[in-house]
């Protein structure tokens, strides 16, 4: 007796196990095109890539700085020793 209902119901579910495997297949194709690498490894590299970016302008900066240093201390040398001329010249005349 429970052969014969099974039999019954079987052209019933004969679709639905049809559509489950029709999206099972579609999904396992679908996932097999999605890129699966790891952007990880880009990004890491990208970081890497702007942080020695950063460490070279910080560098180019650091001797920009320190030539304008050398430059104002030259300058200020010889003001200073143009200012002990004139204060001789006109004290000391």
């Amino acid at each position: 007796m429970a052969t014969t209902g099974f039999r019954r119901f079987l052209p019933a579910y004969l679709p639905l196990v049809f559509e489950l495997f029709r999206h099972f297949r579609r999904d396992l194709s679908h996932n097999g095109n999605i890129r699966k690498t790891d952007k990880t490894a880009e990004k890491m590299a990208t970081v890497e890539h702007m942080l020695v970016r950063l460490e070279r302008k910080i560098q180019q900066n650091r001797e920009t700085y320190e030539k304008i240093a050398t430059r104002i201390q030259i300058w200020l040398a010889i003001n200073s020793v143009l200012l002990i001329a004139i204060a001789v010249k006109l004290f000391f005349l």
